[in-house]
């Protein structure tokens, strides 16, 4: 594998992304608890490029997770989780769900953001993350406005397959 940057790649990347990340949105706004059938239930604001002042906001709350857990400090990293996750994870599990199930987050030595979509309640972080063999794995934060501010629900691996030359 080539490891050099190519500026074609990571466009198409980012697209596909982007793509994703409205796809989720669309389910996860789409779904009914109920009977589990896809069904619109109510509208829902698009997803559109974030102005700098949100983008900031949003790469700051990631980053900031980030650095938390490159510190092994996951109390700190735990103020970052939205209040739904937190309801549904003390924080030891929290910390034992991150460790176990994104040991490449937890353990990141960079990172590197890519497009980030929000409609002023809900955003879709797309990042790269560089972890410590050198590797580049990307994954898509999914945030909600809350009244403290931005809060991460959840985290998503984006796997690409194919060729791009």
């Amino acid at each position: 594998m080539n490891s050099k940057f190519n500026p074609v790649r990571w466009a198409v990347i980012v697209l596909l992304g982007f793509v994703l990340g409205l796809g989720y949105v669309f389910l996860l706004n789409s779904l009914n608890p109920r009977d589990g059938s896809l069904r619109v239930v109510r509208t829902v604001s698009a997803l559109r490029l974030s102005n700098d002042s949100i983008k900031g906001e949003l790469i700051k709350v990631v980053e900031s997770q980030l650095i938390a857990f490159r510190k092994d400090d996951y109390p700190k990293a735990y103020t970052f989780a939205g209040s739904n996750l937190r309801a549904q994870l003390p924080l030891p599990a929290f910390e034992r769900m991150v460790k176990t199930g994104y040991p490449r987050i937890a353990r990141s030595q960079a990172a590197q953001f890519g497009v980030i979509l929000d409609n002023g309640k809900e955003a879709v972080v797309n990042i790269g993350i560089l972890d410590g063999s050198g590797k580049i794995f990307h994954y898509q934060y999914f945030l909600k406005r809350e009244r403290t501010g931005w809060k991460i629900n959840g985290v998503s691996q984006v796997r690409f397959e194919g060729i791009i030359t």
